[in-house]
């Protein structure tokens, strides 16, 4: 294995600062901000200019072209044109000082103002660059500079940079350590801290109005497992998963469930709506001139080379108050949320390290209906709000993203089942036919003779799927069905004996 592929993982530790340390951090960190809009904006002027270069679209187009012939029926002459535009286009890119490595000639002239290591101040031209080529690919609508609330990290390229681990402390420079808090009896920060770091990472947190300093350490390696968890590396035990907006269906050989993602982390709404109406009565407080007579906020004037100034605004010092606590509000949910997501996730690793999830971009559930649709009975017009606030609080996707993390600890991954061709929701493994249901059809009336909820049944028939992930194995169906429908009828008689009214909801 090449020294880049590796496996690591990242310990993190609070670290133990006295004013006069969190004042040089704050520094820091805030010189590090000032570098990386420095190097985003010069990555920025770039793009610009590579993109307003004719032969440089012609040539992407052509690229385009190429790109959509399959490689087998692609001619000589094609496969010799599609390397030259592509070094023609790297060529322009270079003219134009768009490169990750111009960033890196022109930050030298940045860094040493603000008394930073070349080490670190590349590895923030390095990520500047990354943002700006997200959306040179369309992969972002945008980039933003860090304006003075958002926070910034801090990390080296190795750990011989500046920025350093020295036993239980950090160093950063000649003349600055930090003592790293390891908790007594953490035996996992013990055991971690015995490997190799490859390098470290700086970065402040607001917690409950409070900022405080934490490392990072990239350590080489696999993390330690913990005592009380248990871990399947059996790569022959199936998991077939089907994620839905705020539920997950389990289904193995041993067990069969249906849970709800992160139950305990619900939003107050109550709470969170007095706070921000507070923010928008001292908001109009401060800022009467910003404000149209029915309410509603101004343009601003129009300069002199017609280009539209912003609108300045002015913020008291209760509005900076009701704002760290609807931060502080939102902080807390998603720190629950990411430990309930860990938790479930151990839980579906001890099954089994064979595990299978549906393809589905959840993020397009969020999105508004594009089409106006009218009730049949009442004609009046359908709401097109669909379940963003359920996937922001629920987050399936990152459940998915964190399995994957894990699995790759024991050098697998999640295997991804084709949606479109297996349509699991529709399949009947008995009948080897496709029926549509309607969303609001939670049971499936007959398979075989037996009355299966439709999530739990379309987890088993996703576990049940062929090697290469687009078919569903009849044969591998007929024979963990019987001990699928006994655990299926536990599972439901479990939901029913529950308070859990989301999951009742789902087998009603």
């Amino acid at each position: 294995m090449a020294k880049s592929e590796t496996p690591t993982y990242i310990l993190e530790l609070e670290l133990d600062v006295n004013p006069s340390q969190k004042a040089w951090l704050a520094r820091r960190l805030k010189n590090a901000k000032a570098i990386y809009n420095a190097c985003l904006g010069k990555a920025l002027k770039g793009l610009k200019a590579v993109l307003a270069d004719k032969n440089y679209r012609i040539a992407v187009k052509e690229i385009s072209r190429l790109n959509k012939i399959a490689e087998a029926k692609r001619n000589r002459f094609e496969k010799a044109s599609l390397k030259e535009l592509k070094a023609y286009t790297k060529w322009l890119e270079k003219f134009y000082d768009y490169s990750e490595y111009s960033l890196h000639d022109f930050v030298k002239s940045v860094y040493k103002h603000y008394h930073f290591t070349s080490a670190e101040a590349q590895k923030l031209a390095t990520r500047a660059f990354q943002a700006v080529e997200r959306v040179h690919y369309r992969k972002a609508n945008k980039v933003m500079f860090k304006g003075r609330e958002v926070t910034i990290s801090i990390e080296g390229k190795s750990d011989t940079s500046a920025l350093k681990r020295v036993g239980d402390s950090v160093q950063f420079g000649k003349e600055h350590v930090f003592p790293m808090i390891v908790k007594k009896k953490d035996t996992y920060a013990e055991e971690a801290l015995l490997d190799r770091t490859k390098y470290v990472r700086l970065l402040a947190r607001e917690i409950r109005g409070k900022t405080r300093y934490f490392i990072q350490l990239v350590q080489d390696g696999y993390p330690p497992v913990k005592l009380e968890r248990k871990v399947s590396y059996d790569k022959k035990k199936r998991v077939g998963l089907d994620k839905g907006v705020s539920t997950f269906a389990i289904v193995s050989e041993d067990k069969v469930q249906l849970r709800e993602l992160a139950p305990e982390c619900q939003f107050d709404y109550r709470k969170l709506r007095i706070i921000q109406r507070a923010m928008d009565r001292s908001k109009r407080a401060t800022n009467p001139d910003n404000f149209q007579s029915n309410g509603t906020v101004k343009k601003g004037n129009i300069d002199k080379n017609g280009k539209r100034e912003p609108l300045k605004w002015h913020f008291s010092k209760r509005y900076g108050k009701l704002k760290n606590k609807w931060k502080e509000l939102h902080r807390s949910v998603a720190m629950k949320r990411k430990q309930s997501h860990e938790k479930l996730a151990n839980e579906i690793l001890a099954l089994g390290s064979d595990i299978r999830v549906e393809d589905m971009q959840i993020q397009g559930l969020t999105k508004r209906a594009k089409k106006t649709k009218r009730n049949q009975k009442n004609g009046k017009i359908i709401r097109k709000k669909r379940y963003g606030k359920t996937v922001a609080n629920h987050a399936p996707a990152m459940l998915v993203d964190i399995i994957d993390r894990k699995l790759g600890y024991q050098r697998c991954r999640i295997k991804k089942v084709n949606t479109q061709k297996v349509k699991a929701s529709q399949y009947n493994h008995v009948t080897d036919r496709y029926t549509k249901k309607a969303l609001s059809a939670r049971w499936n009336e007959d398979i075989n003779g037996e009355r299966i909820q439709r999530d739990l049944y379309s987890a088993f028939l996703i576990m049940n799927t062929t090697e290469n992930m687009e078919k569903v194995d009849q044969a591998l169906c007929e024979k963990h069905w019987e001990q699928f429908v006994k655990l299926h009828h536990v599972a439901i008689e479990e939901i029913k004996m529950s308070n859990n009214l989301l999951l009742r909801w789902y087998i009603g």
